[in-house]
């Protein structure tokens, strides 16, 4: 899901491999990385294709609920073509 929190949290991916969408920029994601997301940061993982992605998502225990994008947030992030191929909404 592309999705923001206010909160930050981290994510360690325990298997697989693939890319992150992280704010602007889309980084290639594998097993053991360790990624911080800032809160308010659109993100969202994809999977390579064929290959599974699980990951364990660390958050405080006082986190609020997932803000989905809304259509100008979505134009936003479309403006860069790779995010515009990455996004899945």
């Amino acid at each position: 899901t592309l999705e923001r929190h206010y909160h930050a949290h981290l994510v360690t991916i325990l298997r697989g491999a693939g890319e992150a969408l992280l704010g602007e920029k889309i980084y290639p994601v594998r097993d053991k990385d360790i990624i911080t997301i800032p809160g308010r940061t659109w993100h969202q993982f994809r999977a390579t294709e064929g290959i599974p992605l699980g990951f364990l998502c660390l958050v405080n225990i006082e986190r609020d609920k997932a803000i989905l994008p809304a259509e100008n947030d979505l134009e936003l992030l479309r403006r860069d073509p790779d995010i515009a191929a990455f996004i899945r909404s």
